[in-house]
């Protein structure tokens, strides 16, 4: 098991079972980030992993993205431990940057996220980024269920299995759904 499923599985944020996102699709568990999310000594710890595998794969870095409230907060932390400038893209139709800091001159940039579930967030952040002037070295994020069209730097592929509803072979087994309205 790799360091960030162990931290997951001892925060108590893996939830095995019958689940149902809010999007429609089906899965056999999902992540609760905010069991990490509300322990500043784990959120740090995770976000120190995360800031290494950013240094090793994204070195040319010069500045970090999240959008707020979660990805706003880690991408604090991992700036922390990069030593780099953040930036908040807010996500209200239509993105804009928060007024904290609107990068002036283009940078190469990467967008910071914990759990990415269709990935049309992401797409929508990187496309801002793109119209901005920036170049978007990649996306780095705890784990992905969505395949993404640019770099992804996960820490570790997703623990959980993702299905289409009419696909979801605990519907089939008739296994009831524990998890219900999930947004992960």
């Amino acid at each position: 098991m790799s360091e960030l499923l162990t931290l997951l599985n001892r925060s108590g944020a893996l939830r095995p079972g019958h689940t149902v996102f809010r999007n429609g699709a089906h899965a056999d568990g999902w992540i609760e980030k905010g069991d990490v999310f509300k322990d500043s000594r784990l959120l740090n710890t995770v976000a120190q992993v995360q800031a290494t595998h950013i240094a090793q794969n994204f070195g040319e870095a010069t500045l970090l993205v999240g959008a707020p409230a979660c990805g706003g907060t880690l991408t604090s932390f991992i700036g922390l431990h990069l030593g780099l400038p953040v930036a908040y893209v807010l996500t209200e139709n239509p993105l804009h940057w928060h007024r904290m800091h609107v990068p002036g001159q283009p940078q190469r940039s990467i967008y910071i996220d914990d759990l990415i579930c269709t990935g049309t967030g992401t797409r929508a952040v990187t496309h801002f980024l793109h119209s901005q002037g920036h170049e978007v070295l990649g996306v780095s994020a705890w784990l992905s269920r969505a395949t993404l069209e640019m770099p992804t730097l996960t820490l570790d592929a997703h623990p959980f299995h993702t299905f289409r509803a009419p696909d979801c072979p605990l519907c089939h087994e008739g296994q009831p759904v524990i998890w219900n309205g999930i947004r992960e």
